[in-house]
């Protein structure tokens, strides 16, 4: 492979943050953490902030916090370093022995680690790029740049020459170059706007080529490294894209990925096999991707992650083995699946709460971060089937210590038939009725009774915290394990981060939202629609609005507690309806309890309006923004969406109707509007150029060009 050294032409960036003050101070344990507001910093200096090698503060092991792991990176041999969003620490981990060496508080919350050289590069959410010298095995601060907003992942060069960081809310992608010598600062390179929220990258150094992918949507942009100039913007098949990876010899890149058909609604069939939501992987050619005429889909391969009767609800971060075995984490569902080189066939090893990231620690050993259940699982491939515990499968059933392998073929249809499926938990008729009062356990997740041994069990509120322990278990892999040709086995231990406090309820709230066992099969989770509480932007029609047929954009969850009635109907005055009826309708899967529907509205609850897409920056531009106010209240906006959330509760024939002739809609809240690339209930406009200049909506005269940027600049301010 080529040296990643690149030829980088130094370009003046763009209006920068200046860095705000280390905080020391711990996370409260009632916090849930959200970015919800801009960095809005008053300086423009481009300089980074220097410091003599500032010691993190150490964090006590008895120390009770919700870490919420989204990162690990390998730090050499036998190390680990996981970044916890949550409580804003840094977790050193032996991966030998499966222990926390130490704890230290960044100040910040994280979204992402890399590793550089014996240096660390952390993304922090209020907007900072941290590097951190691990020195005697202790990090020490070097350096701060301040980031636009909510940076949410970093990579970096493999020769260490430069970093680039996507930043969702801001929609930028920042180069940052790295200094390679004590007293040096960073220097910004450039910074490139996307007209979509960046979050998941890859750096492809042989075509000089960096890949970024939309956060909720379809879109993916390819950056050109000679002059940092956006190439090409195309979209794939799909939503949630939440794993870049190359593949062997690095021909093909792999994306994970949701995909919602708009026209398939939640019948138990459209669901039970993968019709309505599907999770999946999507093999691309390099050639197509750096070639800005070619479709990405005219060379790509989508491979199924979830196939037959069983989801695999959120696909996130993937890593391609040396076989040639493709590595997956299901978030919503608590597994690693192993994907096999012809793309037929998964292995699912279960792991902790809403895995999200992975790491290679060696060539068959892999690091896993389980966010919600603040775990790592280890994952160790070989080839000694003497570890694997076996006994006589039961159709329907796997055998103790071992995960069921499923294709398309004889093996998917003797383990896992559909009609064996569905008796078991997930009957039509279970969902005939919209009694929530249900104590039974049916359709418990697969690490119900494992949440039950190691940590606060959400239906247990007298449980005490527990110290760290280790689950321990060992599973063939593929197809051949059975007749021991070629066979491959893989044992999984996870682990504890550290004690924690007692939930509230708005933390199993959480758990909920991102558990794709609410759905029948498995297939999605409320996060899968309502990306990280946003919107994936997708239409769908999930039977909300009194039938089928009539696919609506699925609405952002941001501020959502204030912004009743609910549906876009407007027929649900309190939240809690709107969300059994979700649950009974559209998800059809695990059943809930009163408590459970009560914690998960309190998590709706705690989720803040979105920032604005664009702040007011000059006078001028404050002025402008003033006068598109003006324009609002003039042009009688306000009688629909008013108020500070940009909503009412009535609804409104406003000249729109859908596919099943409903013509009076409630009012979307406005808050964030300026995020959205889509709009109206069904999309019809990509912008607001076009609601304002083309469609006009509602507006009661025409208006001059100059009123349209106005009006349009305000509205982006909201």
């Amino acid at each position: 492979m080529k040296s990643s050294k690149l030829s980088i032409r130094r370009i003046t960036a763009l209006p920068f943050f200046a860095i705000g003050t280390l905080c020391a101070g711990l996370v409260g344990p009632a916090m849930i953490v959200w970015s919800n507001q801009p960095n809005e910093l008053a300086s423009v200096d481009t300089k980074a902030t220097q410091h003599a090698e500032k010691v993190f503060p150490l964090v006590t092991p008895e120390t009770k916090l919700h870490r919420r792991p989204v990162a690990v990176v390998a730090m050499g041999s036998g190390r680990a370093v996981v970044a916890n969003r949550r409580s804003g620490t840094l977790s050193f981990v032996d991966t030998d022995s499966l222990q926390v060496e130490s704890e230290y508080q960044l100040g910040g919350h994280p979204t992402d680690v890399v590793r550089s050289g014996q240096s660390l590069l952390v993304t922090e959410q209020e907007g900072r790029l941290t590097a951190i010298e691990v020195k005697d095995g202790e990090p020490r601060l070097q350096w701060q740049v301040a980031m636009p907003n909510e940076p949410a992942r970093v990579r970096v060069t493999s020769d260490g020459e430069w970093c680039s960081v996507c930043s969702t809310w801001a929609r930028r992608v920042t180069f940052v170059s790295l200094p390679k010598a004590i007293g040096q600062s960073p220097e910004v390179l450039a910074n490139v706007e996307l007209p979509f929220s960046p979050r998941e990258q890859l750096l492809l150094p042989e075509q000089a080529r960096l890949l970024v992918a939309d956060a909720f949507g379809p879109r993916v942009a390819v950056i050109r490294l000679d002059d940092f100039q956006v190439e090409s913007i195309r979209e794939i098949p799909g939503n949630n894209i939440r794993g870049l990876t190359l593949g062997l010899g690095g021909e093909n890149v792999y994306v994970t990925h949701e995909l919602i058909n708009e026209i398939a609604p939640p019948r138990s069939s459209e669901i039970i096999w993968g019709s309505m939501v599907s999770d999946a992987t999507r093999e691309i050619s390099i050639q197509s991707i750096i070639d800005p005429t070619a479709s990405l889909m005219s060379d790509s391969r989508f491979i199924a992650v979830g196939n037959n009767t069983r989801g695999a609800g959120d696909p996130n971060e993937a890593l391609m083995r040396h076989d040639g075995r493709l590595l997956v984490t299901i978030g919503g569902l608590g597994q690693l699946g192993v994907v096999e080189p012809d793309g037929v066939g998964v292995t699912r090893i279960p792991t902790g709460k809403r895995p999200v990231a992975i790491a290679k620690i060696s060539a068959d050993r892999y690091l896993v971060a389980n966010e919600m259940s603040d775990t790592l699982t280890r994952i160790d491939f070989h080839s000694d089937a003497s570890v694997v515990w076996k006994q006589p499968k039961v159709s329907g059933e796997s055998s103790q210590g071992e995960t069921p392998y499923s294709e398309p073929e004889s093996y998917a249809e003797q383990e896992y038939s559909a009609s064996e499926y569905e008796e078991e938990s997930y009957r039509t008729e279970d969902y005939d009725t919209s009694d929530y009062e249900l104590d039974g356990d049916d359709g418990e997740s697969e690490d119900a009774g494992y949440e039950s041994e190691s940590y606060r069990a959400s239906d247990d509120p007298e449980a005490e915290p527990v110290l760290p322990v280790r689950k321990i278990a060992s599973y063939q892999i593929g197809p051949d394990a059975s007749d021991r040709v070629d066979a491959l086995f893989a044992t999984a231990t996870t682990m504890n981060l550290g004690v924690a406090p007692e939930l509230e309820p708005a933390d199993r709230g959480e758990a909920l939202f991102f558990d794709a066992s609410l759905s029948r099969g498995g297939w999605y989770s409320c996060h899968s629609c309502h990306t990280d509480g946003h919107t994936s932007g997708s239409l769908a029609d999930t039977l909300s609005d009194g039938g089928e047929g009539a696919p609506k954009r699925v609405l952002s969850l941001r501020g959502v507690g204030q912004t009743g009635p609910w549906a876009w109907i407007g027929d649900k005055s309190e939240i809690d309806e709107q969300v059994k009826q979700t649950l009974r309708l559209t998800m059809q899967g695990r059943r809930l309890n009163d408590r459970d529907v009560s914690d998960l509205v309190a998590f709706l609850k705690s989720i803040p309006p979105p920032p604005a897409a664009a702040t007011s920056g000059s006078e001028a531009d404050r002025l402008i923004i003033e006068k598109g106010r003006h324009l609002f209240e003039t042009l009688d906006c306000v009688a629909c969406h008013s108020g500070h959330v940009f909503t009412s509760e009535a609804t409104y024939d406003v000249g729109l109707d859908d596919e099943r002739g409903t013509k009076e809609f409630n009012p979307p809240s406005l808050r964030g509007v300026g995020h959205l690339n889509g709009l109206f209930h069904d999309l019809r406009a990509s912008s607001l150029e076009q609601v304002v200049g083309e469609i006009r909506h509602q507006l009661p005269r025409d208006l001059s060009d100059e009123e349209q940027l106005q009006l349009i600049r305000y509205l982006r301010s909201l």
